[in-house]
């Protein structure tokens, strides 16, 4: 007899699928500004797609571009690369206290 196994969750917070554009830079300023866009998004992280490479373990700027004009700005790493130049990335920082509360609301639109 089979018995089914669930996988445990191991995201502290649930992703939906947003598609919004953002701005990666390097932290210590060097190089150009990479233009990506999430695929995903929750208040602790998202998958983006971008033009060009990321280094895994890599410390990032971020601007996310929410809708209405909004923007949440702060630093985030990426954890690993998937198919096709997409990227985890986890939110290590924000810039505001209500940034938190606008991922919320990007998350449950």
């Amino acid at each position: 007899m089979a018995t089914a196994t669930r996988t445990p969750q191991r995201r502290s917070a649930p992703r939906a699928k947003v598609y919004l554009p953002l701005t990666l830079a390097r932290a210590e300023g060097h190089g150009e500004p990479v233009a990506a866009r999430t695929v995903d998004l929750s208040t602790g992280g998202a998958r983006v797609v971008c033009e060009r490479p990321l280094k895994v373990d890599e410390l990032l700027r971020f601007d996310l571009d929410c809708t209405g004009g909004e923007h949440v700005c702060g630093e985030c790493r990426v954890l690993r690369e998937h198919v096709g130049r997409t990227y985890a990335v986890r939110f290590e920082r924000l810039d505001d206290e209500g940034a938190t509360g606008a991922l919320a609301r990007l998350t449950h639109a």
